[in-house]
């Protein structure tokens, strides 16, 4: 979910609630967002908490395990893994690819242009899932900030054991939460919240092992097909719950 690319322009201010008035919730977020972004390669392990609403209002909460692997200038790469699903997605500058463990499917198609740009026709127009891409694109800060109504800081909250300041945005269509490592600035939680969809659906990410310098070669984001793989689009292989 790109929450900075979707909605209306906001031209109220946004108003900043603390109960810290010497700390800036936009500007922590901002550092933070601004490390990545200056970051010409990362790598990162996630663990993802999604919920979904089913016709009957049951609500459901998925956990999925992965990772992120980017470069700047050579691709990215999703990968995720849970019950319903167990999926890589990449891009290696000329192609992008797809494979669905769980369906069996394999997707490859020929595309260029910036991470930022394919991210977006990816999920937009292809139907690709690249789950908490809104913190990797390199106008992360700018985009999530620009719709902002209303900022708290709430203080220094612990996350896996570690001391994070706790930051919370609220946007015209939906709350965005970081949880920011004290010590070296990086994300370490991240929460959304779809306030008026029915039920309210979270989708929350979990960050750790944090690699801004990892070890990218040429065939990092080349991925082929497993044997017996069907060719298919990226839709096939989205999870049905």
């Amino acid at each position: 979910m790109k929450i900075g690319r979707i909605g209306v322009a906001v031209t109220l201010a946004a108003v900043t609630v603390s109960a810290h008035s010497d700390m800036d919730p936009a500007a922590l977020a901002a550092e933070s967002l601004g490390k990545l972004a200056q970051a010409q390669a990362i790598s990162v392990d996630v663990a993802v908490a999604e919920e979904a609403v089913l016709s009957q209002g049951l609500k459901i909460r998925t956990l999925r395990e992965g990772s992120v692997v980017l470069s700047r200038s050579d691709g990215f790469k999703f990968s995720r893994s849970g019950a319903l699903v167990d999926q890589q997605v990449s891009y290696d500058g000329e192609n992008v690819y797809g494979i669905g463990e769980k369906a069996k499917v394999f997707v490859s198609i020929p595309l260029s242009g910036t991470n930022d740009e394919v991210m977006d026709i990816l999920t937009k127009e292809a139907g690709a899932y690249l789950p908490g891409r809104d913190l990797f694109y390199e106008d992360a800060a700018e985009e999530l900030l620009a719709e902002v109504l209303e900022s708290h800081y709430l203080g220094l909250a612990p996350v896996a054991g570690a001391s994070c300041h706790y930051v919370v945005f609220r946007g015209p269509h939906v709350d965005w939460h970081l949880w920011i490592n004290a010590g070296h600035m990086l994300p370490s939680k991240y929460l959304i919240t779809s306030k008026w969809m029915a039920g309210a659906p979270e989708f929350e990410m979990t960050f750790s092992n944090w690699n801004l310098n990892p070890s990218i070669n040429s065939d990092t984001f080349v991925l082929t097909a497993p044997e017996g793989y069907t060719r298919a689009k990226f839709v096939d292989m989205q999870p049905e719950f």
